[in-house]
């Protein structure tokens, strides 16, 4: 009678052993499903807000792309002029005002930097997290040194060393006129017609816009920030579904 008893106790012993065991399993799994379920949030908001400040910074880009195709439009109207001496007329000064009229690519990093902080492997996606860094630590920052280089210093520096001394004043602005109306009144336009200098900072200026558009805009960075909203707009999709 005691074997069996002993038997039975042991059986008991073994059964409670099992289900304390299969009761901290399931207790790991469900906390395992939160966890992992609190990181699908996280990633998720995460993703939406890249999205968002992407979405903000490819409108710039495009408002810059139509601006600087209209200061290479008002350029080629400049060059024109001054190759075939036509007679000076009121559209000079906005012609010259337009072509020079700056654009900067202003943007947002501020959901990559929070990204940062919390952890890059919190996208769990590798392509999309690689693409991620790529815009920002690499597009980003090679775009804004080259749009430095190629057209704003330039312009800065023409507009103070080579303008001050063949137009009237420089930063003039109808700031009541949607497009702000920039106009840069030449002191002697005839003059400019046979001043090799400026000719030849124009058709430069000119070559500058052009690279700054059709290179590092439209190869270099409107693409790639493109295809990084469509994949983030896909894996937002995936993850919500």
């Amino acid at each position: 009678m005691e074997k069996n008893k002993t038997g039975r106790y042991l059986k008991y012993a073994v059964g409670e052993i099992i289900l304390v065991v299969i009761g901290i399993l399931i207790a790991l799994q469900i906390n395992n499903w939160n966890q992992n379920r609190i990181a699908t949030e996280e990633e998720l908001h995460m993703l939406k807000a890249l999205n968002i400040n992407l979405k903000a910074d490819l409108a710039d880009l495009k408002f810059n792309e139509q601006r600087i195709q209209a200061s290479i439009a008002s350029a080629d109207k400049v060059i024109y002029g001054l190759e075939h001496k036509l007679p000076y007329n009121d559209a000079i000064p906005d012609d010259i005002g337009d072509m020079m009229f700056p654009v900067m690519f202003v943007y947002s990093t501020s959901a990559f930097e929070t990204l940062k902080s919390k952890g890059i492997n919190l996208i769990k996606n590798d392509s999309l997290r690689d693409a991620i860094i790529y815009v920002y630590d690499s597009g980003y920052s090679f775009f804004i040194k080259n749009e430095s280089y190629i057209v704003l210093e330039e312009a800065e520096r023409a507009l103070r060393d080579l303008f001050s001394t063949r137009f009237e004043e420089s930063y003039v602005y109808d700031f009541n006129a949607p497009d702000y109306k920039p106009r840069l009144t030449p002191l002697n336009y005839e003059a400019l017609q046979t001043d090799q200098e400026f000719r030849y900072f124009v058709k430069s200026y000119k070559n500058r816009l052009s690279l700054l558009l059709n290179y590092h805009y439209r190869v270099k960075l409107l693409k790639n920030v493109e295809a990084l909203i469509a994949s983030l707009t896909k894996e937002i999709d995936r993850l919500e579904s």
